[in-house]
């Protein structure tokens, strides 16, 4: 607990379901964003907006996953994951999720607290290829309340480029909003490094971000039909 204490989260990122990723990447660009695909293009069901530090964006659209894999996770008490993915999946389109990540390579300290809490959670080790080709690491943490964030370890290797410049200027994001109903506030406390970033208002969920300087709207840029 005193690691935890010493080394407290951040804000890791937020999604954004689309229903086509590829149209969703195009939109992106030619608002000025430079946008990476999470692993070959044509196969991927992801995009990152990365900055060079805070909060990133992941854009993606729904992978469905197949009868028997949810079958299997319902028998292995993955149940709460499923309800966690239906909930982003009755999103349809718009801002489903945020996330909280530890500056560390494993989440040992953060499974303690809940454990200590009485709290249920799941846990996962994940990976895939991204689009330079290196393979990508991360633990994750899904409680099984999904109106709480899930939390993920750092990266491994670290994929933020060192080094990005955005043609519309946007260097950040400066805030997240969210709303408080049903969001255990006081973990959030705990958990997470001060409240700069997270900005709570009424109502439940990730409601939109507020880019640094700019008051340009993600949800306005992908919401926009294409003539």
């Amino acid at each position: 607990m005193l690691r935890l204490m010493q080394n407290k989260l951040q804000i890791s990122h937020v999604l954004y379901q689309v229903k086509d990723l590829h149209i969703a990447v195009g939109k992106l660009r030619e608002a000025g964003f430079i946008v990476e695909y999470g692993s070959d293009p044509v196969k991927a069901y992801n995009a990152m907006i990365w900055f060079e530090k805070g909060i990133f964006i992941e854009i993606y659209h729904d992978c469905k996953l197949p009868f028997y894999k949810k079958w299997m996770m319902g028998v292995l008490g993955y149940q709460s994951v499923l309800n966690r993915m239906k909930k982003w999946k009755n999103v349809g389109e718009g801002w489903s999720e945020w996330s909280l990540e530890s500056e560390a390579e494993h989440l040992n300290a953060e499974k303690e607290i809940f454990n200590q809490k009485n709290i249920s959670v799941k846990f996962h080790k994940a990976k895939r290829k991204d689009i330079h080709g290196r393979i990508l690491k991360w633990e994750l943490l899904m409680p099984d309340d999904f109106d709480f964030p899930f939390l993920m370890s750092a990266y491994i290797p670290n994929p933020r480029p060192k080094k990005i410049n955005h043609p519309n200027g946007i260097t950040g994001i400066q805030n997240i909003v969210v709303g408080r109903e049903n969001l255990n506030t006081k973990l959030v406390d705990e958990l997470l490094i001060g409240q700069s970033e997270l900005k709570l208002v009424e109502g439940k969920g990730l409601k939109t971000i507020e880019m640094s300087g700019h008051e340009i709207k993600i949800e306005d840029i992908l919401q926009t039909q294409i003539l």
